[in-house]
């Protein structure tokens, strides 16, 4: 009997995004999947939508943002294995299908993650330098590494749904960078298995929560590594370091761009 896996997608004003990532979802091929869309009180039409598809189950009110939207939708879900995909990211085919025979090949593993390419808004490849370099980091995936940046990306990560409710879910005091402080714990347990294999789209555009408010992202992103590094000060320190050297980057990139 297939695992059931449980894809969990908050989703507030998402606009046009959300039927695609809808449909990326309803394309699978993997017999056994609930999806569920836990929306923060939509007024774009979001709604309508979920109204008018079959097969998803969805609530819709305010919510205390992003870590608190995940944890209904644990709360919701059902299945053995639970993915996260944002409204504006997609799944590429065939990807639920190798996540629960990888998982299903490794019963000791707890999480699993692979390799996820940036798309633009009309799902364009964009940022090519930015992914390869994420995964060749990937490739050489350890806890030390993982504790100097941020290099697994959410859409392409799934876990064990018992694992992630004993570790209480994700901190409600963080608003961007959820993921990151519960991988930490999750690699603190056990490493993931590592695909080497695109198996979601991140969309980057701007005014959505990861760019919009990068800078608290890497704020958090400093803070969590050094709650969950114990025993690793140099990848630790190194993380403040490297989460400087990006903001820093951003706001240069930003800057060049803004008109005169």
């Amino acid at each position: 009997m297939p695992p059931l896996i449980s894809v969990i997608t908050p989703s507030y004003n998402p606009g046009s995004m959300l039927e695609v990532a809808l449909d990326s979802v309803a394309a699978q091929d993997h017999p056994s999947v609930e999806h569920i869309v836990v929306d923060g009180g939509s007024t774009d039409g979001t709604v309508e939508l979920l109204q008018k598809r079959d097969g998803i189950r969805w609530v819709s009110e305010p919510d205390r943002g992003l870590a608190h939207a995940m944890n209904k939708g644990f709360e919701m879900a059902s299945g053995e294995i639970v993915g996260e995909l944002n409204a504006d990211d997609i799944y590429l085919p065939g990807t639920l299908a190798v996540v629960a025979e990888e998982l299903e090949r490794n019963p000791g593993a707890e999480w699993l993650t692979g390799r996820c390419p940036i798309i633009g808004a009309g799902g364009e490849e964009i940022r090519r330098p930015i992914t390869a370099y994420k995964n060749a980091l990937l490739r050489r995936y350890s806890l030390r590494l993982y504790l100097t940046q941020n290099f697994i990306s959410a859409p392409a990560t799934f876990f064990r749904t018992e694992v992630v409710r004993e570790l209480g879910g994700f901190d409600e005091r963080y608003t961007i960078s959820v993921d990151y402080d519960l991988q930490l714990q999750l690699a603190r347990r056990g490493d993931p298995v590592v695909l080497d294999r695109d198996l979601a789209c991140f969309r980057m555009v701007e005014g959505t929560l990861s760019m919009s408010g990068f800078e608290q992202q890497f704020r958090e992103h400093t803070e969590q590594a050094r709650r969950h590094g114990d025993g690793h000060p140099i990848p630790v320190a190194a993380n403040r370091l490297i989460s400087r050297m990006i903001v820093w980057t951003y706001r240069g990139m930003r800057a060049v761009r803004r008109p005169a």
